[in-house]
């Protein structure tokens, strides 16, 4: 299948978005073998967790990339443009690339071959990855573990980050129900890093890594961050490795867990052959981006740019926000709100609730889809803080924030990655740039 250009091509691609996952690794497995099993074609990274997964990948991307590994990078979802999903040493691919990826799978899809949107862009991600003659490729679950659509990699290294409740009637209602979704990705042999994990849920992947014959890295057990301080400096201490003065490139207290990962899964990677120096992983950590995650932006005002769309991760920018406020003098602090909630399981006026005591104002507004916003319609048969106010359109809500609130305020823009997007294109249109502040300067 051909098509003229990009547009066209991400036009067709977009006819596979719907309103719920479609769990289950049939199609993808028949697509791949359509295409030659790229995935089998290097190495892999698998990453599963209900936060920072992008943020680690990302960390061990860019530790690759210094130590000289030609490294791929599938993540998901795309802020603003769809090539952001499929990254070659950390850049992501050209819209020629992109174009050719989409036809390349389309042509199964006309072939019969069924395909949601989530497995037709992993198809595109191992197929590009194949092309392009990675050593080795980092993969980011979409959804739980054990049935995404990733799952069809036997990999190098697998990784949890963590584990809190999120997409409950995909994966379970429990911390220890979504534990065993997530600990799918285990495979046999393959050593495993975890994150920080509450009892319950860490007995689960105990369990089913000693089942699988894995070695299981465990952070506070096995490896240890110390003195951690504001700023994002750190000491690692690990059976291996030993690190004094750590900084990392991600803003906020909950990104020293990401970085502690990321520096284990390193350091394992090293044990099986990646030449990785101590300055790879210096360097690495240090220069680590991850747009639109605890993400600052300088213009009319201060604005704070965070993907946070669950509970666990609400409470997380708390902490980030009682760290900046150590720092910032503020006249007001404006929350910038919205939020999907497909599968019904989300708690969004709780998620509200926790972080809007902050706030002198709040405006509530409707991301984009996919994941099945919660509406302006929605919002008004709830009760809401007295200081919210509903703008449908989240444009218009902006633009009346930075015209009223110039000067020395900030905005945090929160709740959905839906919204964080756009945002962030629409304000660096404005003339917004990347701002850090002294107790953060890298």
């Amino acid at each position: 299948m051909i098509f003229s250009d990009k547009k066209e091509a991400v036009s067709y691609l977009d006819r596979f978005q719907f309103h719920g996952f479609r769990l289950g690794l049939e199609r993808i497995e028949a697509a791949l073998k359509a295409l030659g099993n790229p995935q089998e074609a290097y190495p892999c990274i698998h990453v599963a967790g209900t936060n920072g997964k992008g943020s680690v990948c990302a960390a061990i991307a860019t530790i690759l990339l210094k130590a000289g590994v030609r490294v791929g990078f599938y993540s998901s979802p795309h802020l603003v443009e769809l090539n952001e999903r499929f990254r070659i040493n950390l850049e992501p691919v050209d819209d020629h690339f992109l174009r050719f990826l989409i036809e390349e799978t389309a042509s199964l899809v006309e072939k019969g071959y069924e395909l949601s949107y989530f497995e037709f862009t992993t198809a595109m991600a191992f197929s590009c990855f194949r092309h392009e003659h990675v050593d080795l490729a980092v993969i980011e679950t979409g959804l739980g573990g054990r049935l995404d659509a990733t799952n069809v990699i036997k990999p190098t290294l697998s990784i949890i980050t963590n584990i809190s409740l999120d997409h409950q009637s995909y994966l379970g209602s429990t911390e220890e129900e979504i534990a065993r979704e997530k600990a799918g990705i285990i495979k046999e042999g393959v050593p495993v890093v975890a994150g920080t994990i509450s009892r319950g849920p860490l007995e689960v992947i105990q369990g089913v890594a000693k089942s699988k014959g894995c070695e299981l890295k465990i952070l506070g057990r096995d490896y240890r961050v110390e003195n951690s301080s504001s700023g994002n400096r750190f000491d690692f201490i690990s059976e291996d490795l030993t690190l004094k003065g750590l900084r990392f490139g991600l803003r906020g207290p909950f990104q020293i867990d990401n970085a502690a990962v990321s520096l284990q899964a390193c350091c394992k990677l090293r044990s099986l052959g990646y030449n990785i120096k101590d300055e790879d992983l210096y360097w690495g950590l240090l220069n680590t981006r991850w747009p639109g995650r605890s993400e600052l932006l300088k213009g009319d005002l201060l604005v704070l740019l965070e993907g946070a769309h669950n509970q666990a991760g609400i409470i997380g920018l708390l902490k980030e926000l009682k760290e900046l406020e150590k720092e910032l003098s503020v006249s007001n602090k404006i929350l910038l709100w919205a939020c999907s909630n497909e599968g019904g399981d989300k708690d969004p006026l709780k998620m509200l609730k926790t972080i809007s005591p902050l706030f002198q104002k709040i405006f509530i507004t409707e991301p984009r889809g996919p994941r099945k916003p919660v509406t302006v319609k929605e919002w008004k048969e709830l009760t809401l803080p007295k200081r919210a106010v509903l703008k449908k359109d989240y444009k218009k809500a902006l633009k009346e924030i930075v015209s009223r609130f110039k000067g020395d305020n900030l905005l945090v823009v929160a709740g959905s990655l839906y919204l964080v997007g756009p945002t962030r294109s629409y304000l660096r249109s404005l003339g917004f740039k990347d701002q850090e502040l002294s107790r953060w300067n890298l």
